[in-house]
C-alpha cells in the first residue's frame, strides 16, 4: 500500500524535495547496520565501501535517499542466494557550482536480469517476468518509484546485469555542498 501511495504522490507532482543538512556518514552507518543484519541472516556477504573522502555533511533529502538505497539493497538481498555477495560502493564523482555529485553502485551476485527485460524494470507494476513475481513476490513498483525520485532530483540511474551472475545499479545523485 505504501508503494502505491508513494507512486500516486510522485505522479501527481506532490513529491517534496528537501535540502536539509545531514550527517552522511551517520546515515550510511545506520543503513549499513540494518542491511548487514538482513544479509547475514540470509548467508550473504554485505559490504559498504566509501571511496576516498566522501563529505561528512551534505544537504539533500535523506529520507528520499534512504528510500532509494533501501529499495536497491532490499532487491539485492531478495535476489541474491545464500553465499552471494552485495557491495554498495559510494564515491564523490565531482563538485561544481555548489553541487556535489555522489555515485552509488549497488552490485550483487544474484540471479541477474535478462537483457530483453532491462528496458522495462523501471516501469510501474513491471517485474522481469511472471516467474520472478511468483517466486520472489513484490508489486513491481519499487524500481519505478526509485526511478521517479532520481529523476525528480535531476540524478540518473542505470542498470547492467548478466543472468546467473548478478546486477549492478549505478546511481548518480546531487547534493548541495
Amino acid at each position: 500500500i505504501n508503494d502505491v501511495l508513494d507512486m500516486s504522490k510522485i505522479e501527481s507532482g506532490k513529491i517534496e524535495i528537501k535540502r536539509d543538512v545531514f550527517d552522511f556518514k551517520a546515515f550510511i552507518e545506520s543503513l549499513s547496520t540494518v542491511y548487514y543484519a538482513q544479509a547475514k541472516n540470509k548467508g550473504i556477504e554485505f559490504e559498504v565501501i566509501l571511496v576516498r573522502n566522501v563529505r561528512e555533511k551534505l544537504a539533500g533529502d535523506s529520507l528520499l535517499l534512504n528510500q532509494i538505497l533501501s529499495n536497491l539493497i532490499s532487491n539485492a538481498i531478495k535476489f541474491t542466494p545464500k553465499c552471494g555477495r552485495i557491495v554498495v560502493r559510494i564515491e564523490e564523482e565531482r563538485a561544481e557550482n555548489g553541487i556535489v555529485w555522489l555515485r552509488f553502485d549497488v552490485s550483487d551476485t544474484g540471479c541477474g536480469i535478462a537483457p530483453e527485460n532491462l528496458g522495462r524494470i523501471f516501469e510501474a507494476f513491471e517485474q522481469e517476468n511472471a516467474d520472478v513475481s511468483h517466486k520472489y513476490g513484490g508489486t513491481g513498483l519499487g524500481l519505478s518509484i526509485v526511478h521517479k525520485i532520481v529523476e525528480a532530483h535531476d540524478g540518473t540511474i542505470e542498470v547492467a546485469s548478466t543472468p546467473g551472475e548478478g546486477t549492478v545499479f549505478k546511481l548518480r545523485f546531487p547534493f548541495v555542498a
